[in-house]
């Protein structure tokens, strides 16, 4: 027998114990093998790689020759042992073979096998992928195996592909010494293209100028990460600007404005800077952002009119009612309507649509963007219709400087200016590729592979390819979600930990690990931020086929209920917009490996408790089934417990179970030694953790937030000394429970932490071993006493209750780099003394002071430097915020005030030259005793609800918006003279049912828009002394 055909072993014919001796003596060799060494508790690797291929037919790992390397053939075949399939495999995949991604998959198989054969032999996949000479660094297969770098005729190449994450196969290459220095050119494998090797060389020439002028064109902290910023296209926003304002629509009460571009040119920047013009929204009364896609209908698109209007989730599915509930919500308002990705190619759809949207008031707006010619086509849909032309070459490199230097000017630069040019000549025909090209710039330098810029003509593609293994990793896992999904930043982190992207760097916490990971991915350009979604993002729809392309092989996301899942993928997501029933086993069945399963709702969704979308049967048999999963999330679904099963998935690092039905958390889960992140939010029914969590010894994350209520934690949590996160900590007196001294253990808390249950803590000394001044971490700190409530308990206690608050406030004194404080029912009389100054607080930038009714005195916060936002409510007897101090500043980087229910207050402060002097907003509602305001010459916008009487409003030169509500008792008020309010444009007054007549209203000749609603006895100036 030939031999290659001889018939081998399996894996599952060996004992696979580390200790064992015996198992590598089980092994089978080849005929012409050398004597091999004693063995020991491993297999020694094939070409740097796994001497094991598995079997296509039963998954079992089949022995290849020792002797591999010196076939002459390019393609030998191996028969299983255990199911008798004839197998081929190679080590150099034939240029013309038509089997070339076969060849790939059964090498990538190879690593997978090998893998988990570590994990049994003890060595855990995690740590392998982490250490610094593991085989997603090196290209080796076991990070531990590392043939000497004598001469050698054998080296591994990395292939990057379309169809796959990177591979490795083997290619000869010429003998290479430890004396030689690797050099792209020398030893590239194939004959680069001239028109990708110039690019290449463009590249090569930017990083040489760049080490040459050093200083001048460092590289920036990332311009991506500051914002997204509009080049080019103002013309054009002010253009649409002037049809919004001007009202010339036909007779029709909507104006349509439709803009058409292809793919990546800027539609979607252009909308934005539209949604957050200033003008635009003291324009309308309402700015709406709706994102469509392919699969987006007349019902989906009304709901989530309704969704943003209520600010709740909708669960009306008739078309007819969701018609008049939008019908009724834009009825008398001038609304602005924004439709990203308008691309839905029926004309009655949008017909009906619009019939819909004329219902509002006059003056209202729709601006739709399109890349399809078809939709620019409906004459009839829109009153306007745009074109988005390519960027000019002067705004191209304002774009290619802003993403790839600073510190230079190009155009003061001739070599970098005519590189630059040549770049922008490839691409600048979109602003999207040229965004990618300059994150590359950005991040990579001259140690590029000319290898990965051969037959690439995809600029996104290749700035792909190009990027560190641990980056496509993060960004292969982003592919289970659906395409305009918007991401979370810290969503995202905790599962890239699970699933091994995050490599640990000496000095730099895992999650500060993910995040610069995030940020440089959004520098480069594949992640973007949501137009309007505060500190969320989102993926270009090009950049995520490319993602997606590239992931199909071992990642699958389920959007289709009917749809086969391919045998050979490792991490699942199943996706779902509607209610529906799962059987796993059965949707599962062809799977026989599975490291990841997510349930994901198709959009983000910013309501804490929203309808499940799935209901899982079977999840017993799933664990028991897929014991190797490390990745699990069964947010969203109709889950009421988990089964004891749970206890076999030893590898599971990340569980979340947020916004379920779950009473109970089992027991068994305590046995998860690996768990690192826990997620129970939102569970309405679950009111305590297993009395073993203790156990879990490698927990970083912890979160069981919930609006209504609280999670208790077990006592012995201060055991769990890795946990970084924690964000809701209720203290209790019951021994079985935690008290608030075990805090004092967790000392890498970091980020956000309520701290609730105080009223329990019954001295000073029991909180003060919380430690919370040495958590130098922490930048948010709630701190509650009867869940945020006031207390009702017997009078003849107060007094006492209240010396008990006093001290244990004073020894929970937080780090001085909190930058967010909250204080909820607090129960003492004044303020500890480290509230008192600027010296405890200096980083201190939000301070919500809520239910502190004991409290008589406003505690000395106004020269705290960085305070921007101060809200403060139900404080019944503080007659002012601060005493009428001179000399200092007061409130120096204050921006916002919002008081609520401060029934004693009759002043803020009298205010002196220059303070506040970036104060912009000002919300006071139920003051009633408030006689005046004062003077704050940056102050813009004004809001005044319900009291007795109307406050004086002193000179405000800066003043743009004032709005007047709830004052029902009040007959009449004046407002002051035209001089006081030079640049007041809006003013509103609303539900003020026994007004009459409002003094100075017909001098305020700057007023552009004026509103009034529920006043049914006020009699306006006639029209024509108004000028609106």
């Amino acid at each position: 027998m030939c031999r290659e055909r001889k018939m081998f072993k399996t894996a599952d014919d060996l004992t696979l114990r580390a200790p064992d001796r015996s198992v590598m003596q089980k092994l089978p060799a080849a005929k012409e093998a050398k004597q091999r060494p004693p063995p020991r508790n491993h297999c020694r690797p094939v070409l740097k790689g796994a001497p094991f291929i598995v079997c296509s037919g039963c998954f079992k790992l089949v022995q290849v020759p020792a002797d591999f390397a010196v076939f002459t053939k390019k393609v030998h075949k191996l028969r299983c042992g255990f199911c008798s399939a004839v197998l081929s495999y190679a080590y150099r995949v034939p240029a013309r073979k038509k089997t070339y991604q076969k060849s790939i998959d059964q090498l990538r198989s190879i690593a997978d096998a090998a893998l988990l054969l570590l994990e049994v032999f003890g060595a855990p996949r995690r740590e392998l992928g982490r250490s610094s000479n593991s085989w997603l660094e090196t290209g080796t297969l076991f990070g531990g195996f590392q043939e000497p770098k004598t001469s050698t005729k054998y080296r591994m190449k990395n292939v990057v592909t379309r169809q796959g994450l990177d591979t490795y196969t083997w290619s000869s290459t010429s003998t290479l010494t430890e004396e030689d220095s690797f050099d792209p050119h020398k030893y590239s494998y194939r004959q680069v293209e001239k028109s990708q090797s110039s690019f290449y060389e463009d590249l090569q020439a930017w990083f040489a100028m760049e080490n040459r002028y050093g200083e001048g064109l460092g590289h920036h902290a990332c311009m991506q990460q500051v914002g997204p910023k509009l080049l080019g296209r103002n013309d054009m926003r002010q253009m649409i600007m002037e049809k919004l304002l001007l009202d010339r629509n036909g007779g029709r009460n909507c104006t349509v404005i439709c803009i058409n571009a292809g793919s990546g040119h800027g539609k979607t920047s252009l909308l934005h800077a539209l949604y957050n013009d200033q003008v635009l929204t003291d324009t309308f009364d309402k700015s709406i952002w709706i994102q469509l896609s392919a699969k987006s209908d007349m019902l989906m698109l009304f709901k989530k009119i309704v969704e943003v209007a209520m600010n709740d989730h909708c669960s009306i599915a008739n078309l007819g009612c969701l018609q008049e509930m939008v019908k009724e919500e834009i009825s008398d308002k001038k609304f602005l309507l924004f439709l990203d990705d308008a691309d839905i190619e029926d004309r009655q759809f949008w017909s009906t649509v619009l019939e819909v949207f004329n219902a509002g008031a006059k003056g209202s707006a729709v601006i739709m963007a399109t890349k399809s010619d078809t939709v620019s086509t409906f004459r009839d849909v829109a009153t306007h219709f745009l074109l988005l032309n390519p960027l000019s070459e002067e705004s191209n490199l304002m774009l290619l400087q802003q993403c790839a230097i600073v510190g230079t000017d190009i155009q003061s630069n001739p070599d970098l200016l005519m590189v630059a040019h040549r770049i922008i000549s490839r691409f600048g025909d979109n602003p999207l590729y040229l965004k990618a090209i300059g994150g590359l710039l950005c991040h990579a330098d001259s140690s590029l592979e000319i290898d990965k810029f051969e037959g690439n003509g995809m600029p996104l593609q290749l700035c792909h390819d190009v990027l560190p293994i641990h980056l496509k990793k993060c960004l292969a896992f982003c592919s289970l979600f659906p395409d305009g999904y918007i991401f979370d930043k810290h969503h995202m982190v905790p599962q890239w930990i699970s699933h091994g992207c995050v490599r640990p760097a000496e000095g730099c916490e895992l999650e500060d690990a993910g995040v610069g990971y995030f940020n440089e991915l959004l520098c480069r350009s594949f992640f973007q931020y949501s137009p309007v979604h505060n500190d969320r993002f989102v993926m270009h729809e090009i950049i995520y086929k490319v993602v997606e392309s590239v992931s199909l092989d071992k990642y699958f996301k389920s959007e289709d209920p009917t749809s086969s899942i391919p045998e050979n993928i490792l991490h699942l997501s199943l996706v779902s917009s509607q209610f529906q029933t799962i059987e796993l086993m059965y949707r599962t069945e062809e799977l026989k490996v599975l490291q990841t399963f997510l349930v994901v709702q198709p959009e983000w969704q910013p309501y804490k408790i929203s309808f499940p979308t799935l209901k899982l049967v079977g999840l017993d048999n799933f664990f028991l089934k897929f014991t190797s999963l490390e990745t699990l999330d069964l947010s969203h679904t109709d889950t009421e417990e988990l089964p004891g099963s749970i206890v076999g998935l030893r590898n599971l690092q990340y569980l979340s179970v947020n916004n379920t039905s779950i009473r109970a958390l089992p027991s068994e889960l305590c046995c998860l030694s690996n768990l690192q992140i826990l997620e129970a939010k939102d569970c309405r029914f679950l009111t305590e953790l297993p009395g073993d969590t203790k156990k879990l010894i490698k927990l970083r994350h912890l979160d069981v937030t919930k609006d209504l209520g609280y999670v208790q934690l077990p006592y012995g949590v201060a055991q769990l000394t890795e946990l970084r996160t924690l964000p809701v900590f209720h203290t209790s007196s019951d021994p079985s429970h935690c008290s608030v001294s075990e805090l004092g253990n967790l000392h890498n808390l970091r980020g956000c932490l309520q701290l609730s249950g105080l009223e329990s803590v019954k001295t000073g000394s029991k909180a003060q071993e919380a430690n919370l001044k040495d958590k130098y971490h922490l930048k948010d700190l709630t701190l509650q006493w009867h869940g945020g409530g006031i207390n009702i308990d017997d009078e003849d206690d107060d007094e006492d209750t209240e010396d008990v608050a006093e001290q244990v406030l004073e020894s929970l004194q937080p780090h001085t780099n909190l930058q967010e404080l909250t204080i909820r029912g607090y129960e003492g009389s004044a303020f500890p003394d480290w509230m008192q100054g600027s010296s405890s607080l200096p980083s201190l930038v939000t301070l919500t002071l809520d239910g502190c009714c004991n409290c008589t005195r406003f505690p000395t916060i106004a020269q705290l430097p960085s305070l921007k936002f101060l809200s403060v409510q139900k404080m019944y007897d503080v007659k002012r915020l601060t005493s009428n101090t001179h000399g200092t500043i007061k409130f120096p980087s204050l921006e916002l005030l919002n008081l609520w229910e401060m029934y004693g207050l009759e002043e803020l402060f009298e205010a002196s030259e220059g303070d506040c002097p970036r104060l912009r907003k000002v919300c006071i509602s139920r003051c009633p005793d408030l006689k005046r305001l004062p003077c704050a010459p940056s102050l813009t916008e004004l809001v005044l609800h319900c009291g007795h009487q109307l406050p004086d409003i002193p000179e405000l030169v800066s003043l743009v918006s004032l709005k007047i509500e709830g004052f029902h008792g009040v007959k009449s008020f004046s407002l002051p003279a035209s001089a006081a309010l030079p640049v007041l444009k809006k003013l509103e007054i609303r539900s003020c049912k026994e007004l009459s007549s409002v003094e100075g209203l017909s001098a305020l000749t700057t007023v552009q828009r004026l509103k009034v609603a529920g006043c049914p006895k006020l009699v306006l100036p006639r029209a024509d002394s108004l000028r609106t």
